[in-house]
């Protein structure tokens, strides 16, 4: 593989590993961005047109979501214009069985993303990423293998960190938090 394909797939990884343990959706959304830039090109070069494509729909999902602020972001018609476009381009960038993979992953990422809540989008990303790695895996990539599987991992940890860590220590009163960690000391 050229230099230019391995630059891109490192520079994905590298950024991919901060989109899910971000607190904040916005935050989220430009990590998100930053690194589907990055395999958008690696991906190109590789040949890899359905995971391209589904790419570029995910870019263009996280720029109107990003613009929540405006009333015509937040049309409903958004959802389903990024739902049938990535279908659409999924259907057109068909390679194989492969591509149904990369197709049910992104239409499950656009309705996570849509949500907006972090703790929702990083529970729908597990299954959607597992497609994803398959299909990567089996397109050569494997630096999108590797970012598949650190996608994978920091959704699971930021499930732990922030979702199920953060919901058991707000149940406990904070006396109690106070109280165990004098313990350990």
């Amino acid at each position: 593989m050229g230099f230019g394909i391995q630059f891109f797939g490192i520079l994905g990884l590298l950024t991919t590993v901060m989109v899910y343990q971000q607190k904040e959706n916005r935050k989220m959304l430009l990590w998100k961005m930053a690194t589907d830039t990055a395999w958008v090109i690696h991906y190109c070069m590789l040949g890899a047109y359905s995971v391209a494509v589904v790419t570029i729909v995910a870019i263009l999902r996280s720029i109107i979501l990003l613009c929540q602020k405006h009333a015509w972001a937040r049309s409903r018609v958004w959802l389903w214009v990024f739902l049938g476009s990535s279908l659409f381009l999924s259907i057109l960038a068909w390679k194989d069985w492969t591509s149904l993979l990369t197709t049910v992953g992104s239409l499950a990422c656009i309705i996570a993303y849509w949500i907006g809540i972090p703790k929702v989008t990083r529970m729908i990303s597990l299954p959607a990423g597992i497609m994803f790695l398959i299909n990567v895996a089996l397109n050569g990539s494997l630096w999108g293998t590797l970012c598949e599987s650190f996608l994978i991992g920091s959704a699971l940890i930021g499930i732990i960190r922030l979702d199920i860590r953060k919901k058991n220590q707000e149940d406990i009163p904070a006396t109690e938090v106070y109280s165990k960690r004098s313990e350990k000391i």
